[in-house]
């Protein structure tokens, strides 16, 4: 009777034991997929970008929300502070002709929102189970996508704060010009000890900063600048540096062209330098200065070597492919080849004569018969208008299109615009615009070249290329309305690119007609279907009120401002391209403008950065 009793018993439990287990287990499902519904196109509870907490908003509320922190950044810049004496870092240079704007700090909100959005939906059941747990308890920390242009904020801090530095100085050699007749007297001039702002862990600070859209001063700080030559480590130099000017005169050539370097000469070049090899007794070696030599080399010789390699171009002409430039290799003196060369013969041979090191540079594009190549009809146009440009714009979009036109791209080639434009200076052909770096109008070279960017952007999605590369402006300009389909360049970056995935050449044909542009892609259709859709254009924001500039490049009190403010956005359309095969291949292309406040300059006098620094005592950098 009792072990019924105890059966009895046991099973009741059981059965509410199995009872309770269901329900929970019911109430979890239940509580899980309620939150899986919640959360399907939202951000899960904890998770957060550059200390922003997004859960539970949505792509576009997330979006907006960085944005608006990377407006204020880029509207207000970063302050970077040396004791005293500050100087504002803007992500954007601005200019005063309009598109000759360019970035130095650009966010990828886009790219930071898609990836963070995925935490806790692409692994496995269980691995995603475990983030959402780790986001709602401890909470998940992201950064965002961001790149730098550490040449340009490393060249921003030099000029700003240059003067408060004092670099070390390296024990060196010091002689005496001799009289007739008479030798050199060398001398070695002691070391001195220095101090140097340490720009490295400055830009260091900012890259954590900008990881999470901070925008606090950076501080920066000075450390000891130590030399690398020091006068104790100089033994039996007077000996070496004679040696060496022993060999002179040495002859450098090259073919039939020849160029002395005679006694004088080759003592300005000499150097101490520290010894590579661990094994000898002597620190210090005397060899030949690196500046120096590749100066020479460089004004010199160069101008009677170096000779540009031209690839072969074509035209259009009466529906036949004609060459209208031929294909010529180049010639390149090189440098840092023949600085080596010169110091080790000098050291290590007897010869008087040193042949100099020419490099030939192949044509990409040789003489061929072109008519062969498959270009036989227009497989795209694209085209834009640059209405209301200035002299100079005009003048470089006319440039710019004679160096794209003529232009062969081989299949599955990737076309680099700025390689086809190459260097953008007054020898080939551009003229100088406006921009504003640090309180101050300086002339640069390549106004207008966006406008054959965005054209060429147009003229691809046209014709139904892959795009690989493309950055949309900061801003929205008139000339590229509308917004979203343009394309911004600046040597070296950003770049625009594309593939020719077709099975045939492609060829560039420029034209100018009015105020418009025009881009033919020539070629052979493959069955290809290309259609994207018409911008669309959301999150208007508006600027900031006028900046005002100071500069000494205008009159006391004249002031000139660039052209009105233009509201904030996002943009973005739909790109398709159906393949004959069947195949289909989509993308989106984003782009964001930051709103863009009015910049006015104003002359004065003296500037105001100025007179602080006058007023401020240079001791307290040393």
């Amino acid at each position: 009777m009792i072990s019924y009793f105890k059966k009895h018993i046991t099973q009741k439990w059981l059965l509410i034991f199995l009872a309770i287990f269901f329900i929970l287990a019911i109430l979890l499902c239940g509580s899980f997929f309620i939150f899986e519904k919640k959360y399907s196109e939202k951000f899960y509870p904890g998770v957060h970008i550059a200390n922003t907490n997004v859960g539970g908003l949505n792509k576009e509320q997330a979006k907006k929300l960085l944005n608006n922190k990377v407006n204020f950044i880029n509207q207000n810049g970063i302050k970077f502070q040396y004791h005293t004496n500050s100087s504002v870092l803007f992500p954007l240079i601005a200019s005063v002709e309009t598109d000759l704007a360019y970035e130095i700090i650009n966010f990828n909100i886009e790219k930071s929102i898609d990836e963070v959005y995925s935490y806790g939906r692409q692994d496995s059941f269980l691995n995603n189970f475990i983030k959402k747990i780790k986001a709602l308890t401890k909470k998940k920390y992201f950064g965002v996508y961001y790149t730098v242009n550490e040449n340009e904020i490393n060249k921003f801090l030099i000029n700003s704060f240059y003067s408060y530095e004092r670099p070390s100085l390296d024990a060196k050699l010091v002689y005496e010009k001799p009289n007739y007749n008479k030798p050199v007297f060398f001398e070695i001039e002691e070391e001195k000890y220095g101090q140097i702002i340490d720009y490295k862990k400055g830009i260091n600070d900012l890259k954590t900063n900008l990881l999470i859209l901070n925008n606090e001063n950076i501080v920066l700080n000075a450390k000891i600048d130590f030399p690398k030559i020091y006068k104790k480590d100089c033994l039996n130099i007077t000996a070496k540096a004679e040696q060496l000017l022993s060999r002179a005169p040495v002859y450098l050539f090259y073919e039939d062209k020849e160029w002395k370097i005679n006694n004088e000469k080759l003592t300005e070049w000499l150097a101490l330098k520290n010894n590579p090899s661990t094994s000898s007794k002597d620190k210090i070696m005397v060899g030949l200065e690196n500046e120096k030599v590749s100066a020479y080399l460089i004004s010199e010789i160069s101008p009677e070597i170096n000779k540009e390699p031209r690839d072969a171009k074509f035209i259009i002409k009466n529906g036949r492919v004609e060459e209208f430039q031929i294909s010529e290799n180049g010639l390149t003196l090189d440098t840092a080849l023949n600085f080596e060369k010169i110091e080790n013969e000098l050291r290590n041979s007897t010869s008087t004569k040193i042949k100099l090191v020419v490099r030939e540079e192949k044509s990409k594009i040789e003489t061929a018969d072109i008519n062969d190549m498959g270009i036989k009809e227009i497989i795209g146009i694209g085209h834009s208008n640059f209405s209301g440009s200035p002299k100079n714009r005009r003048h470089n979009i006319a440039v710019g299109a004679a160096a794209v036109n003529g232009t062969l791209i081989k299949p599955e080639e990737e076309f680099s615009l700025n390689t086809v434009l190459g260097e953008i200076n007054a020898e080939t052909g551009y003229l100088t615009e406006l921009v504003i770096k640090d309180n101050k109008t300086i002339p640069e070279y390549g106004g207008g070249l966006c406008q054959i960017g965005t054209t060429m952007f147009r003229t691809t999605i046209n014709s139904g290329l892959p795009v690989t590369m493309r950055r949309n402006h900061s801003y929205r300009v008139s000339y590229y309305e509308p917004a979203g389909t343009d394309a911004t360049i600046y040597n070296p970056w950003p770049d625009y690119k594309f593939i020719n995935d077709t099975p045939y050449h492609i060829l560039i044909q420029s034209r100018i007609e009015g105020d418009n542009i025009y881009f033919d892609f020539w070629g052979t259709k493959d069955g290809r279907a290309a259609t994207s859709t018409y911008p669309i254009i959301y999150n208007i924001a508006r600027p900031g009120p006028t900046k005002i500039i100071e500069t000494l490049d205008l009159a006391p009190g004249e002031k000139k401002c660039t052209e009105h403010a233009h509201n904030g956005a996002d943009a973005y359309f739909d790109y398709k391209v159906t393949y004959s095969n069947g195949e289909i291949k989509e993308k989106t292309f984003t782009s964001h403008y930051v709103p863009w406040r009015e910049v006015c300059l104003l002359g004065v006098e003296e500037l105001a950065s100025e007179k602080e620094k006058t007023a401020t005592s240079t001791a307290a950098a040393y």
